[in-house]
């Protein structure tokens, strides 16, 4: 019996039980005392969602959306999201070095090469998506976020290209009429070093913040130093009882080498090497880079509201690579407005959300050779240029979405959007001969989207939706080698079906989600590699992505002023090529490379009133395919991380916060990132593997002071 069929058979199993589930939902509920009175301090909040086109509560939207807090993410080492972002089930960020990243939710940007072209993110309604598709959120520093809002899959109309989902991040604001210096500080394994300083100030109409961070690190493996400064802004006024202005600006000064994967043999036996050509090129990437955005809203009425947010973002990036030298410049632009409106019809209260969001990206790219290999050792050496290239690319997407309550218990959304992308490229130096400048339109987009959320007794909701979306091709997508552009390359479109549960039990104590989908993937972009490091992208084949989420916390008072707040996921997937086959070779029912079919999560967070934290994770990775063929998988692994705090006054102003945990605690080996359908070249083995951080520690301190 195959693999994949024991996989569809657990499935189904799962699925049968999850509908039994739902049928016995009212007789599980009549089971509880409802004479009980609820205690406030152990009852689990009402999350409300602001990401969302219509702002509502967490449990009554229908699609599957998961926040990530700053409390969350105090619970690690304050350097990487992926820890807290591996944590809620469909989403899985495989991090190889901090500045190395992939992001896929259920199954989409699996297959990516190097970074997350499948999920759109935004930092206070600006684009941390670029023109092209490619997400970076390695930049952002974690003491700065107030909460990550991830909308899973096509589920939101509003955001257009962003097939696998949206991640909307939220910063810190200054409290109402306060004062306050925030230190950092933070050393740690392998030569990490962290610090940083916020100041905040809300007086009256107008509150302020800046923060400077900085993070070093000498990184576990060969050639993989990094160094990173950012600064943050942040200011507000309310210019009239009616109108308010915000300003969000961010830039980031980043230098860090590149490791690269590596062989299953070093893999083995010598995990902290780096790959011998990026190592001899001594390769890194290297960029200044800087976001801004302008954001005005007007309050009509209470029922009524327009806001409107121009942006523009810069970068100038340096990467030297083995095979050739990137160097690019990009400048981009836009405008996002969304006019919110409350009415009814006929006696159904309606919600609704109308807007546009457009984008226009200026790109310079210019390759050079790298001839490092001529340089006595000394690493990377620039020689000639072989391409340049000017791209604008124009983005635009309006967009539709009404929310309709049909009934106290019954409530309905529908939304679509209409989203038009094309570049226009200047080839001013091509080695192929062949002059590719022109217009480039791609396919414009028509996404539909629809649900409905039913509260079947009090705090017990279950919703279905289904929706549409897409994603366009990335620059390395879209480049040949030679710098040509491959123009019949298309956008990937996918179909999602969705039914979930999302419930609260034992007096509020308890919150659980269910979700069970179903996405259909047309004209899959595959990444054919052609040589050491280099790939064209190809649309080829169909995949289904078929899984099963559970979401679990809890929240427990175990003595006065203790609490334990025990949580869990868990993800199960099938994830399969439906048509795909490539060079007469037919992969149909293969597993989809580059995910695992199982994940789950369990932690305790243990918290005292008085100050003192204490939080433990276990994390469980199933294999992961590494090739389309499915003829070799990576193990399955186990991470084990803790962090306790303790939280004091030291003065009546002055706060001051330690802490210290331990990452991997059980030394496990494993891979922290794949390549996916990684090739050896030269009898060189293919190098599939960016090896993980072994057993690693640290302590930080937060002094705050308030004014």
């Amino acid at each position: 019996m195959n693999k994949n069929y024991l996989q569809r058979s657990l499935l189904f199993k799962y699925i049968l039980g999850v509908a039994l589930f739902f049928c016995c939902i009212p007789n599980l509920v009549a089971q509880q005392k409802d004479s009980l009175n609820p205690n406030k301090e152990n009852n689990l909040p009402e999350v409300l969602i602001r990401s969302t086109p219509i702002i509502d509560t967490l449990q009554r939207i229908p699609a599957s959306v998961n926040v990530v807090s700053a409390a969350d993410l105090q619970r690690g080492d304050q350097l990487s999201l992926a820890n807290e972002i591996n944590k809620n089930p469909g989403i899985q960020m495989q991090q190889g070095a901090l500045n190395l990243s992939r992001i896929s939710i259920r199954g989409l940007g699996a297959r990516s090469q190097y970074s997350t072209n499948r999920v759109k993110a935004y930092i206070e309604g600006i684009p941390l998506t670029t023109g092209e598709g490619e997400t970076t959120l390695e930049d952002i520093d974690l003491n700065l976020i107030e909460r990550i809002e991830i909308i899973k899959g096509p589920a939101s109309s509003t955001y257009g290209a962003g097939l696998g989902g949206v991640m909307n991040i939220s910063i810190i604001k200054p409290q109402q009429e306060s004062t306050s210096i925030q230190l950092n500080g933070l050393v740690g394994s392998f030569g990490t070093f962290k610090s940083g300083v916020t100041a905040a100030l809300a007086s009256g109409n107008a509150s302020a913040l800046f923060s400077y961070n900085h993070l070093e690190s000498d990184g576990f493996r060969d050639n993989s130093t990094y160094d990173r400064d950012t600064f943050t802004a942040y200011a507000k006024t309310q210019l009239a009882p009616a109108h308010s202005l915000a300003f969000f600006g961010n830039f980031t000064k980043l230098k860090a080498f590149i490791p690269s994967s590596i062989n299953l043999q070093d893999f083995n036996e010598n995990p902290d090497k780096a790959a011998f050509t990026w190592g001899q090129a001594q390769g890194y990437e290297s960029y200044d880079k800087a976001i801004a955005g302008l954001s005005h809203t007007w309050n009509f009425s209470d029922k009524s509201a327009w806001t409107t947010s121009i942006f523009g973002n810069y970068r100038d990036g340096y990467e030297p690579r083995p095979f050739d030298i990137l160097d690019e410049e990009s400048f981009a632009f836009g405008i996002r407005s969304n006019f919110n409106t409350a009415f009814t019809i006929g006696s159904i209260p309606v919600k609704s959300s109308l807007g546009l969001e457009y984008f226009d990206e200026s790109y310079d790219v210019q390759l050079f050779e790298n001839l490092y290999e001529d340089n006595n050792g000394n690493g990377t050496l620039q020689g000639n240029s072989f391409s340049e290239q000017h791209q604008d690319r124009k983005y635009l997407n309006l967009f539709a979405q009404f929310s309709l309550q049909f009934t106290e218990r019954l409530k309905g959304e529908v939304g679509v959007s209409y989203n038009h992308s094309r570049y226009v490229l200047d080839d001013s130096l091509n080695n192929t001969g062949e002059d590719r400048s022109g217009k480039y339109t791609y396919p414009r987009q028509f996404l539909p989207q629809a649900g409905l959320t039913y509260e079947v007794v009090s705090d017990k909701f279950i919703y279905a939706n289904v929706s549409k979306g897409f994603s366009l091709p990335s620059v390395a997508e879209t480049l040949t080698p030679e710098g040509a552009i491959n123009t019949t390359i298309e956008p990937e479109i996918g179909i999602n079906y969705e039914l979930g549960l999302k419930a609260t039990w034992l007096n509020k104590k308890l919150y659980t989600e269910l979700a069970l989908y179903s996405i259909q993937v047309n004209d899959l972009i595959v990444a054919d590699r052609i040589a050491e490091d280099q790939y064209v992208g190809r649309n080829i084949g169909k995949t289904d992505h078929n899984g099963i989420e559970l979401l679990i916390n809890y929240n427990q008072s175990i003595a006065p002023g203790w609490f334990l707040k025990p949580y869990g996921s868990l993800t199960l997937n099938d994830y399969s090529f439906d048509e795909f086959v490539d060079n007469d070779v037919n992969y149909n029912g293969n597993d989809l490379t580059g995910v695992p079919d199982q994940i789950y999560n369990l932690g305790i967070d243990l918290v005292q009133n008085s100050g003192f934290k204490f939080n433990i994770n276990y994390r469980h990775t199933g294999m992961i395919p590494l090739n389309d063929g499915n003829t070799l998988y990576s193990d399955s692994y186990n991470l084990l991380n803790a962090r306790a705090d303790y939280s004091f006054q030291l003065l009546q102003q002055l706060d001051l916060t330690i802490y210290t945990g331990v990452n991997n605690l059980t030394d496990t080996d494993y891979a922290a990132q794949i390549l996916p359908n990684a090739t050896g070249f030269g009898g060189a083995a293919p190098r599939y593997y960016y090896p993980g951080d072994p057993v690693n520690y640290y302590v930080g301190l937060r002094l705050n002071y308030h004014l």
